[in-house]
């Protein structure tokens, strides 16, 4: 009787979660697009999670297939906000995002999410096989794509180092790897969905230096060829990105590359300089 009691205590749960309607649906007559470039357009993008409390206020901003952006801002300033909306886990109150010329609401959600991946910042694994978490990215993948996918990772070298090799259980989470690992498990993920747009949530950060160069190392083979927006934590990152987006309190404050915004002194050159400051200030004075 007890067991039983229990039992009708979580299935209420269950149903519950079961029965919440989701924030964004596809519309009644969707447009299913054969083929992506990858285009990513921001006009005039307006987002609260409360009605009258903004989070993005008039959002504009315009990427071509295949370049790379980073967003830059102070905590709070509407990053993962940002991506969020490029993700449709919420849609704009008021202005549209489209990629290759259509309004995001008008595409079929399915087909728009089969060309998004992300690598985020802590990697969410399931407490499957490795197979089965890198599988994930394209559930009817061939033995020899999932392989391919996790050399190009630099996942397949310590993988063949366990004894039940791709079949080795992560435990809960991924708790049996490390965080290098489950990273590079992450990226073969988003190699074997082969996206036209790639989101990547600071991939590298709070890894020693060995796992951060073969990651960095996989990443770029990565984003080749893909649209990628990177939420940059560490500044030192976004060097090499072809637009770098500065955002302060829900607004675009500055765009251009690393060179036109630090020839600008105004945010994104306090921000540069206060952190590279801070990173080779001594932990400790000296005795």
């Amino acid at each position: 009787y007890t067991q039983l009691q229990e039992t009708l205590g979580a299935m209420r749960r269950v149903n519950e979660i079961l029965d919440i309607k989701p924030l964004v649906n596809s519309p009644k007559n969707p447009v299913k697009l054969t083929s992506f470039e990858g285009h990513v357009r921001f006009n005039k993008v307006t987002f609260g999670y409360e009605d009258d409390t903004p989070v993005l206020n008039n959002v504009s901003f315009d990427i071509h297939s295949g370049k790379t952006v980073a967003l830059i801002g102070p905590s709070g300033a509407g990053k993962s906000t940002t991506v969020q909306l490029l993700l449709r886990f919420f849609d704009p109150q008021s202005g549209e995002i489209q990629l290759d010329g259509y309004n995001l609401k008008s595409l079929d959600l399915e087909s728009y999410l089969s060309q998004v991946a992300l690598v985020p910042q802590e990697t969410l694994l399931f407490g499957g096989t490795i197979r089965e978490n890198i599988l994930y990215g394209k559930l009817d993948a061939t033995e020899t794509e999932i392989m391919e996918a996790s050399k190009s990772a630099h996942a397949h070298e310590f993988i063949i180092k366990f004894s039940d090799g791709y079949n080795t259980p992560v435990g809960e989470k991924g708790v049996k790897l490390s965080g290098g690992e489950r990273q590079r498990i992450a990226i073969a993920r988003a190699l074997l969905k082969n996206p036209k747009v790639l989101v990547l949530d600071e991939a590298t950060s709070a890894l020693d230096n060995q796992s951060e160069m073969l990651i960095q190392e996989a990443l770029e083979k990565l984003m080749v060829g893909r649209t990628t927006f990177i939420i940059a934590h560490r500044l030192s990152t976004v060097h090499s990105a072809d637009k770098i987006i500065v955002l302060d309190k829900g607004k675009v404050i500055e765009s251009g590359t690393h060179r036109e915004l630090m020839e600008n002194e105004s945010l994104y050159y306090h921000l540069y300089t206060m952190r590279l400051i801070e990173a080779e200030s001594p932990s400790e004075a000296p005795a």
